[in-house]
């Protein structure tokens, strides 16, 4: 029964650490063009291009990040992922001009980069082998209701409030899953 306990337990913790990390970076996706357009003039050729930034960094680091979780653990990996994370989203109330978003999306990118692998690494940990699958698949699903939840919630806050508090939510769910992570008993 303890075994039962602990594995829901830890699904839940797992659970939560992707809902925050996901909101961490979900809340800026459907308004960040605006964002860009609006305060810095930017081209749709300058969203295209940043966008492509946070990709290709992505996609390059994933695979540096998945052997720093072999080496350093995944608990490890994923802090500094959300704490990097955290500090880009700060960053964007004290951009100034389209150089300085470069800079902040290739640093996002790497921050999303440490932070995938090492959550697939502890969601494979925690998940029960007979019924992976079905974990997989319910772990998904919560992404994405959390990324629809992110898209309306995201444009109300923009649309009251402006985009500095949004960036300080963002900054605040990826620090927030920092603080999970140490403050969690059994480290991932």
């Amino acid at each position: 029964m303890g075994g039962m306990y602990m594995r829901k337990s830890s699904m839940l913790f797992v659970t939560t650490l992707s809902t925050l990390s996901t909101l961490g970076v979900g809340l800026l996706g459907p308004v960040y063009p605006i964002f860009i357009i609006n305060r810095f003039s930017a081209s749709t050729v300058d969203l295209g291009i940043l966008y492509a930034l946070f990709c290709l960094t992505t996609a390059f680091f994933k695979v540096l990040a998945g052997r720093l979780v072999d080496v350093f653990g995944k608990g490890k990996v994923f802090f500094v992922g959300v704490v990097v994370g955290a500090l880009c989203s700060l960053s964007y109330i004290f951009a100034s001009s389209l150089l300085q978003l470069y800079l902040i999306e290739f640093f996002y990118g790497f921050s999303y980069a440490l932070q995938r692998p090492a959550l697939l690494a502890i969601m494979f940990e925690v998940s029960n082998s007979g019924r992976r699958g079905l974990f997989l698949g319910m772990f998904e699903s919560i992404y994405d209701f959390t990324e629809a939840f992110a898209a309306i919630f995201s444009v109300i806050i923009v649309s009251r409030f402006g985009f500095e508090p949004l960036f300080l939510m963002c900054s605040g769910c990826q620090a927030a899953t920092g603080i999970l992570i140490l403050r969690a008993k059994n480290k991932p």
